[in-house]
């Protein structure tokens, strides 16, 4: 029994991966904000410290100074650098020299004392030559010596609207890494799809296979290496199923032979048992009458007799024809085949009946090409036309018998054998080439047959590699189509 899935194979594998990508874009964009703000507080800084740099490499006297700084002032007015405070001290003494210093007292930023004089400590904390931002006091500063050693200038830029607006990363930069997020829950939901996809078709496959055993096609698979796994899949299974049901088939076909040969020999032995023990018991009791009755005149004891020989041929008959089908249907190979010529047999079979009187009254008649040549052995072929004709004669109560040839087809000529008589009730065409079988018991037996005519003649024909049907035909009388392979093709 399986056991409830929480999540489907699809979300198994999408929430994992996604979750993987969005961390991974997550912890991207906290490093790119990160470097974009740092970047931004460097160009910030730099500007001070150009500012600086630039104010001591071209400033010698108090006149340029001043001129300077009035320049720098009116040049930041507009800019989100307006507010930068720039001021000169002597870097001997801390005295403020110039610049715009009363700023950086109204806002506490500098620690002067009443002669304008940055104190100690305040100069340690403004260490020369040195950038930064002083968390403590809300403002980037930069602090640049001349060349000569003598004057110090500060740049402090105050951390104000402005500041903040330039330090903030543009918010492109949080569009771009939402959309990116989108982007890649969607690839990652339709590259899980795809697999999946493939795996839901196998899954359907296996309970297909599991509950039926047909043959399965699927057009579904999507052109990569996975739906060629899957097709290959599905191939096999395909190929294995076929195979197994042809071995079961091939079984079923091979018990049901089996079965049917046992069948078969039974009711052979059951057969030939009952038909030996007729006429066995026939002559039993005839020469039981003869012995228990030593005073019996020669005339009784002759009519006795007579007819015990006459049982005892039947009784020969009976095993010679057993013999001759045995050899037509297990031995066909070892009988001796030539070209016959079927016009000449079938003229000189009617002859001999006609001689012999097999067919009582009944008129003999042919159609057969002189040219008609069939492969076959003369003398079964013969015994073939004998049985069909004494068959017609004992049983069909007609008064006319034809053979003819009705025509050629590839290799096979095909012939006719009728009579003009009663025929046989349609229920008995099915088993009329069975062994023993009699469409009237009594009668058959009356008229001397042993059952195995006919099945003899289409065991004769099948030997030859021909083939043999029988109907009643539609003016009365049964008719018997064979045919037989031509010893020349070509004709």
């Amino acid at each position: 029994m399986t056991t409830k899935r929480r999540f489907s194979l699809q979300a198994r594998l999408f929430l994992p991966l996604v979750s993987g990508l969005w961390i991974v874009v997550i912890l991207l964009s906290v490093l790119m904000y990160r470097h974009e703000k740092a970047s931004r507080r460097l160009i910030l800084t730099n500007q001070l410290e150009l500012f600086n740099s630039v104010l001591m490499s071209h400033i010698h006297t108090t006149e340029e100074l001043s001129a300077y700084l009035h320049y720098m002032e009116d040049y930041f007015k507009n800019t989100p650098l307006k507010e930068v405070l720039i001021a000169v001290y002597d870097a001997n003494t801390g005295r403020y020299i110039d610049g715009n210093s009363y700023k950086f007292n109204e806002r506490n930023l500098i620690c002067m004392n009443t002669d304008g004089v940055i104190t100690g400590d305040e100069m340690e904390r403004m260490t020369v030559d040195s950038i930064g931002f002083r968390k403590e006091d809300a403002f980037y500063y930069s602090t640049s010596m001349s060349r000569d050693s003598s004057l110090v200038a500060l740049t402090v830029m105050p951390y104000n609207v402005s500041v903040a607006h330039a330090l903030t990363v543009n918010t492109y930069l949080w569009i771009t890494i939402f959309l990116t997020l989108i982007v890649i829950t969607a690839i990652a939901y339709i590259s899980t799809s795809h697999i999946t996809r493939n795996i839901r078709i196998l899954r359907d496959f296996a309970t297909r296979a599991a509950n039926d055993r047909e043959l399965m096609t699927y057009t579904d698979f999507p052109k990569d290496e996975l739906g060629d796994i899957s097709r290959e899949i599905i191939h096999i299974y395909n190929s294995r199923s076929a195979a197994n049901a042809a071995r079961e088939h091939e079984h079923n076909m091979a018990l049901h032979a089996i079965e049917e040969r046992t069948k078969l020999k039974r009711d052979l032995t059951n057969n030939i048992s009952h038909e030996l023990k007729t006429p066995v018991g026939i002559i039993k009791g005839y020469l039981d009458t003869i012995i228990d009755s030593p005073e019996m005149d020669d005339n009784s004891r002759s009519h006795f007799l007579t007819k015990a020989q006459a049982q005892v041929n039947r009784l020969c008959d009976l095993l010679n024809d057993l013999s001759h089908m045995t050899r037509l249907e297990e031995s066909p190979g070892t009988i001796a085949t030539e070209a016959v010529n079927f016009h000449d047999l079938v003229a000189s079979t009617i002859d001999e009946v006609e001689a012999s009187g097999i067919a009582g009254n009944m008129k003999l008649s042919y159609v057969i090409p002189f040219d008609c040549e069939v492969v076959g052995n003369r003398g079964l072929l013969s015994a073939m036309l004998l049985n069909l004709i004494k068959n017609a004669a004992f049983y069909s109560r007609g008064n006319e018998i034809v053979i003819k040839c009705t025509g050629s087809k590839k290799n096979y000529y095909t012939f006719l054998f009728y009579d003009d008589g009663v025929g046989v009730p349609p229920e008995s065409l099915p088993h009329l080439f069975e062994r023993f079988y009699r469409v009237d018991t009594g009668r058959s037996r009356r008229n001397g047959g042993t059952g195995l005519g006919l099945p003899i003649v289409k065991s004769t024909i099948n030997a030859f590699g021909g083939n043999i049907t029988v109907a009643n035909r539609d003016n009365g009388g049964l008719q018997f189509t064979f045919t037989l392979k031509k010893a020349d093709p070509q004709q």
